[in-house]
């Protein structure tokens, strides 16, 4: 039997049975960029509900257990390349006497709180721990099953959990405790666990590290805390711990903030000492932005050692409807200086590590890295990038900035930057008005050399701070660097004039014709216009719109409409996250026959509010 793994999941948890128990930034270098080189393209390698994942491999088998969905208290599936797995039966058919029942609504409808399973070969058979609700109190706690095949199925081991700080038994009321990992050193065995205080008032998330016996049934020592929360990303929640030694450092890996939308994010802490102290690092390992939307609140992670011998990370992510949590999978680098970097996701640079030009670097916790630059209001204001491409030809610019500037009515435009690359102009790039401190991303299609390149964002017209710079690959934006027309010319149709369903008109002075229609929160909510052209051909509709919608987690997220055209099903349209009243328009090109043209926009996903079309 070959066993690999390469674990740190921290969460720290053991049976706490006595009271009194528990004792209460890296910038992008070159060998950074080079060794995580850019994103590649990535998508679910199970594309169904299959939350906090944990990878173990076994004899050339790759073997995924998952929180439980569609009946199944532990989710169980197999592979033997990392990209088409094979579900199993319940890992875990019975559950410990000590488990009550459950139902948690934000992890889906078939979540009855038996969550994030570890599986650890140890001492001649294997040991899940698991998670579920203490039938003694209305917290979650942590027990332990074993089989003698990791296909299991496993069997609960005693009757009492096996890490429970819930107030119960005598306990000290932490919150209960979650999401276990083991971690194995020099023979010596280690349970990490979360104390889930974010679930009560008063209580806090903290990651604890405990010793373990050798057969991993037996909590040998008291708990030593590693982690809490003290960064402005976190929100309330430090979770999902996950801890493993590269070249004589430790990396605690570990989730942060509310699972339930994209502000879910993977952050690492290294320390020199098994027990810390650790030391946070101030720019995320993986967020939504760092996919550029393509992973939903990327988390819930395992880190493991693949059949190549190199090192794999495993985690999940939100549908686009926020249903269901798919899972992924990606290498996990290091540069020469020990920064880690997932391959998949998109390699950043910070603007504050730029050259700043008649611009200042302004400290602020909401921006990636803690710091942006600010200031640039004058028409040599400007930052420069070096950015690392390993291959020439096209690439995408994530651009991540704030635009609040409004023009002499008090209205929200957008603002312009010129770019240049490697000296030369590359276009100029549009920055949607988005409110200040609503960071947003505008994807901006450029091409680069092999190599290391010079990449500078110069202000043109109005004003927007710059937080960090994305490198990536991908299908080219389509963006348009001509006018489409003069919009004087436009023929405006004002949304509240057409034929509205399961949605209202509501008068606002800053709408156009001091109306819009909102409420279009339902699946049939829809807009139709009635479009006269005098010619046959492709039109762009300029839609003017806004759009605050946030997901569970906080996290500002873009709107999405179908269209049809003359009862014809036309493709999706996106609006970005621009904040409520904050109104901003994009482009649509649609084809159009001459004379009336019946134009349906139907709410999709999240919400927008419409206000008005100008047809060119």
């Amino acid at each position: 039997m070959t066993v690999h793994r390469f674990r740190a999941r921290t969460k720290i948890g053991g049976a706490i049975i006595a009271l009194g128990l528990l004792t209460p930034a890296f910038a992008t270098s070159p060998a950074a960029a080079a060794a995580g080189e850019t994103s590649r393209a990535i998508a679910p390698v199970i594309n169904a509900n299959f939350p906090d994942p944990d990878i173990l491999l076994v004899d050339g088998v790759y073997h995924a257990y998952a929180t439980n969905s569609g009946g199944q208290n532990i989710q169980h599936q197999t592979s033997t390349d990392l990209l088409h797995w094979t579900p199993r039966p319940d890992a875990l058919p019975v559950l410990g006497a000590w488990v009550g029942p459950c139902s948690f609504a934000p992890g889906g409808a078939t979540d009855h709180c038996i969550w994030a399973p570890e599986v650890s070969a140890v001492a001649g058979h294997y040991v899940m721990y698991y998670t579920a609700r203490d039938k003694l109190a209305p917290r979650q706690c942590i027990g332990a099953a074993t089989s003698l095949s990791p296909d299991g199925p496993f069997v609960p081991v005693g009757t009492e959990p096996l890490v429970c700080p819930d107030g119960a038994r005598g306990t000290t009321d932490l919150g209960g405790a979650i999401d276990a990992s083991t971690y194995k050193e020099n023979g010596q065995l280690y349970l990490l666990w979360k104390a889930d205080g974010n679930c009560c008032p008063g209580k806090a998330a903290i990651i604890f590290i405990q010793p373990l016996s050798a057969d991993g049934l037996t909590l040998t020592g008291p708990p030593t805390e590693l982690l809490r929360v003290t960064q402005h990303f976190e929100g309330n929640v430090v979770e999902a711990p996950t801890l493993l030694k590269h070249n004589g450092t430790y990396y605690l890996f570990y989730s942060a903030n509310d699972f339930g939308g994209g502000n879910y994010r993977t952050n690492y802490a290294t320390a020199t000492s098994i027990t810390g102290p650790y030391t946070k690092s101030l720019r995320e390992l993986m967020t939504t932005d760092l996919f550029h939307g393509t992973v939903i609140g990327p988390g819930g992670q395992d880190v493991f050692t693949n059949k190549r011998g190199t090192t794999s990370i495993v985690f999940h992510g939100w549908d686009p409807t926020y249903t269901y949590r798919a899972m992924y999978t990606s290498e996990l680098v290091w540069s020469a200086t020990g920064v880690p970097t997932v391959k998949a996701a998109d390699t950043r640079y910070q603007a504050e590590d730029g050259v700043v030009v008649d611009a200042r670097v302004v400290p602020d916790n909401t921006a990636s890295g803690e710091a942006k630059v600010g200031g640039m209001d004058n028409l040599d204001s400007s930052v420069t990038l070096r950015m690392y491409a390993p291959k020439s030809g096209p690439a995408i610019l994530g651009i991540r900035y704030a635009n609040g500037s409004l023009d002499a009515n008090g209205n929200g435009v957008p603002a312009t930057d010129t770019v240049t690359v490697n000296g030369k102009s590359a276009g100029v790039v549009t920055l949607a008005n988005t409110a200040w401190g609503n960071w947003t991303m505008a994807p901006y299609g450029v091409t680069l050399n092999k190599g290391w390149n010079t990449v500078t964002l110069t202000k043109l017209t109005y004003f927007a701070e710059i937080d960090a710079v994305d490198l990536y690959y991908g299908p080219a934006p389509k963006v348009s660097h001509e006018p489409i027309g003069d919009p004087a010319t436009a023929t405006r149709y004002e949304a509240e004039a057409g034929v509205i369903t399961h949605a209202n008109v509501v008068p606002d002075a800053r709408a156009s014709a001091g109306a819009k229609v909102g409420g279009l929160d339902f699946l049939d909510s829809s807009v139709t216009l009635t479009i006269n052209v005098a010619t046959a051909g492709v039109k762009t509709l300029r839609i003017r719109f806004d759009n605050g919608s946030l997901d569970r987690s906080g996290y500002p997220v873009v709107a999405t409409d179908t269209v049809t055209v003359n009862g014809v099903a036309a493709r999706s349209i996106t609006f970005p996250n621009t904040t409520w009243g904050n109104w901003e328009t994009v482009d649509y090109r649609v084809l159009l026959h001459a004379g009336a043209n019946t134009v349906t926009f139907t709410k999709a996903t999240f919400y927008t509010e419409l206000d008005a079309v100008d047809v060119f």
